[in-house]
């Protein structure tokens, strides 16, 4: 961790532009998907229109850094953390009702996440996006922004109310859970490649993949869930036995964890990898290094082009250093910081040392070194009478 002070990030946005674009976004975000999905949910168009909207989002969220005030930083990411994830949960839903209208009679929902690839793209981006935020703006706020992956469940039981988790409110709450739990697990594992930007392509993708294999059993358990209560299953704790439920079901629920974690695994390395480099190169191509402050906040500074001036070499001057010794020493005389005795020792070394000059070089300041041992010696003469 470098000792650099976050004063020297310039602010070159003003903070209520990021603040102002993020709110326009994320209105957008959370308004169009709703109505979207509220009136035409196989509407052909909605996954462009989401994507398009992830991409806004991605690139509102590359300003917020220019928020000085770290209560409303932590709002905006709030805000556009929800609406991210709100996107999301407007694209499983859509899928859900796509699934529903189609084939009234069919309860074939594990289809959401083992073979419908829109939405666990869509997902992915977003994660992706947190990751950006956190390689943009530290840990804490990449944290923040994630939290809000809730929204993802939120928007099912807003359109369609609690009937869309079996009246289960217990299960409504374990999903909050784990929908969060997800892109925020990302930026907790991939703290040490967030805080350093040094590691290899090998050692990036060694860690991103392992990092997405932990994190796909917590979407394989979600997927569980979420088929599980769009099912409307009546069983019950006391009627539920899980030895006889795994050894019943192993086959399909082998089949269901390997595909969903295949689909969830493929697109999150690769969107997460690819985040990296481009993030890199972004800093490349406006001339800007990223360092940590001493209180582990990310700070830019701007690095000046080298222009292309024809370099003049300096002649050497042998008198140059004591020259600067003598100026130094005249300066403590003149605030009366040195007595008699160290006054006449240094004195007595410059001479030694001005005389050997003398009689080694005939270039340089020598003249200028002469007349100022003449003038501290003639101060010297006159302060201690």
């Amino acid at each position: 961790m470098n000792n650099v002070d976050p004063v020297r990030d310039k602010q070159i946005i003003h903070g209520s532009i990021p603040s102002t674009v993020v709110v326009i976004v994320a209105f957008l975000g959370i308004l169009v998907p709703y109505i979207v999905i509220a009136s035409n949910p196989v509407a052909s168009f909605k996954s462009i229109l989401f994507l398009a909207l992830l991409i806004a989002s991605a690139l509102s969220v590359s300003n917020v850094r220019h928020v000085k005030d770290n209560t409303i930083k932590s709002i905006i990411y709030l805000i556009i953390g929800f609406a991210v994830f709100w996107i999301i949960g407007a694209t499983y839903t859509g899928s859900y009702l796509h699934l529903t209208l189609l084939q009234p009679e069919n309860t074939q929902y594990f289809k959401l996440f083992n073979t419908d690839f829109v939405p666990v793209i869509l997902f992915a981006i977003a994660n992706t996006i947190t990751v950006l935020v956190a390689l943009i703006d530290g840990r804490k706020n990449g944290i923040i922004f994630g939290s809000m992956g809730l929204a993802a469940i939120l928007f099912p039981v807003v359109l369609l109310g609690l009937e869309f988790v079996d009246s289960r409110p217990d299960m409504f709450l374990i999903l909050i859970v784990l929908w969060a739990f997800i892109p925020t697990t990302w930026v907790r594992l991939l703290t040490p490649l967030i805080n350093d930007l040094s590691f290899t392509l090998e050692k990036r993708f060694v860690k991103v993949l392992k990092s997405s294999i932990l994190i796909s059993f917590i979407y394989i358990l979600t997927g569980l869930l979420m088929y599980f209560v769009m099912t409307g299953s009546s069983t019950t704790l006391d009627t539920f036995s899980l030895p006889l439920f795994i050894g019943e079901y192993r086959p399909q629920l082998m089949y269901f964890a390997l595909t969903t974690g295949y689909f969830f695994v493929l697109p999150n390395v690769i969107l997460i990898m690819a985040i990296f480099p481009i993030y890199e190169f972004t800093l490349h191509a406006f001339n800007v290094r990223r360092e940590v402050a001493h209180d582990g906040t990310f700070v830019y500074i701007t690095e000046k082009k080298k222009e292309d001036k024809t370099v003049i070499k300096k002649e050497y001057d042998p008198f140059e250093d004591i020259i600067k010794e003598m100026k130094d020493f005249k300066k403590e005389f003149g605030k009366g910081k040195i007595n008699r005795i160290m006054a006449a020792q240094k004195i007595g070394t410059l001479r030694e040392q001005v005389n050997f000059l003398n009689s080694k070089y005939d270039i340089g300041s020598k003249a200028n070194a002469a007349e100022l041992l003449k003038q501290i010696e003639r101060e010297s003469e006159f302060a201690f009478k």
